[in-house]
């Protein structure tokens, strides 16, 4: 049996932090180890601010490949499934949304069901040549979790949404995820966690209170009206010029030369 704190591994470089699924035998489905862990990593950072930015992806040769259907019957959680999902997978990908420095994703290999959510939690989803994405809830009788009705319809519209939630047995490649806008980009597998580390890196040397606001920005932006955006954009920015990182941006601007921001 898998050690279940051996599940997620947890590095730090710098003021990024890197959280590897590692459960490679098994394409790195779900376990309680790796949403607990993922989910303590994400809120710690929340609290301390110990990280500038976040960076998750995958051991071996799959990102995600969702819930485990193996090991227990899921049949005996008919009960219970409401409360849990919503203390599990949703609340890890509301933290993800919430935390208020970027995340990345980096898919080194196939996404699946609560994958493909976990996935999309990132402000910045790099995939390998090789990631697929499947949405394969209905393959079993369920339905759409982990953000995965919200995440697809914002990035693709409904009608590519209903196709890979409904057709759940055939996936989106990754230069096709791509060219829909799913994700950002798509690299060549052996260069998949330079990229990814290259931007990690930049977004946690960044200005991470902006950053943070830029993200709140975006996802208000989704559901305001315009009126709304003007004005949550003029209140962010408010917030943004009173940090120490704003005059030391426009100083390195007037000066040509490269800012050194805090993160504060």
């Amino acid at each position: 049996m898998t050690d279940p704190s051996t599940d997620l591994l947890i590095e730090r470089d710098g003021d990024l932090l890197i959280l590897t699924l590692n459960r490679p035998e098994k394409l790195n489905a779900m376990s309680n180890g790796i949403r607990t862990g993922l989910y303590e990593a994400v809120i710690d950072v929340m609290e301390t601010k110990s990280a500038r930015a976040i960076l998750i992806t995958g051991a071996g040769r799959g990102f995600c490949s969702g819930a485990d259907l193996e090991g227990s019957s899921l049949t005996d959680r008919r009960e219970h499934i409401e409360g849990q999902v919503m203390t599990g997978v949703n609340r890890l990908v509301q933290a993800l949304r919430d935390v208020p420095v970027p995340v990345i994703t980096a898919l080194n290999g196939p996404a699946a069901g609560a994958g493909v959510g976990l996935a999309l939690s990132g402000d910045i989803v790099i995939a390998a040549r090789s990631a697929k994405f499947t949405m394969a809830f209905a393959r079993i009788g369920a339905v759409l979790d982990a953000g995965a009705s919200w995440s697809l319809t914002q990035r693709v519209g409904l009608a590519r949404a209903t196709g890979m939630a409904m057709l759940a047995d055939e996936p989106i490649d990754a230069e096709t995820a791509a060219a829909w806008g799913l994700i950002w980009k798509v690299v060549d597998d052996d260069a998949l966690m330079d990229e990814a580390l290259r931007v990690a890196r930049k977004l946690a040397a960044g200005a991470t209170v902006a950053l943070g606001l830029i993200k709140r920005e975006l996802v208000n932006g989704q559901n305001a009206t315009l009126e709304q955006a003007l004005r949550f954009e003029a209140a962010c920015q408010r917030q943004a010029f009173a940090t120490e990182d704003f005059p030391e941006g426009v100083a390195a601007f007037q000066q040509k030369r490269a800012a050194d921001f805090k993160g504060r």
